[in-house]
């Protein structure tokens, strides 16, 4: 029994770290959104590209990176990563 909820936990574990990297690299694999991060670089925007010093009522304005990029295009519909 204590066997089968160590494996148990392991393939949680697992799965955890996997779904995690999903949404983490996914969206960096976009070409849209590397330009975004290219842009963000080039411009010494923070992560949301935004000015270094914008304040967010609720600290930040978005929770992963796939919400970031939503975010971002959202906020600049003009796509400036793209000039």
């Amino acid at each position: 029994m204590r066997k089968s909820l160590l494996i148990i936990l392991g393939i949680l574990i697992v799965a955890g770290i996997g779904i995690g990297l999903y949404l983490y690299v996914t969206p960096k694999l976009s070409r849209e959104n590397r330009q975004i991060d290219q842009w963000i670089t080039e411009n010494n925007l923070n992560q949301y590209g935004d000015s270094q010093n914008t304040v967010y009522s609720n600290g930040k304005p978005c929770d992963n990176t796939l919400d970031c990029y939503k975010y971002i295009k959202t906020k600049n519909p003009d796509k400036p990563w793209e000039k």
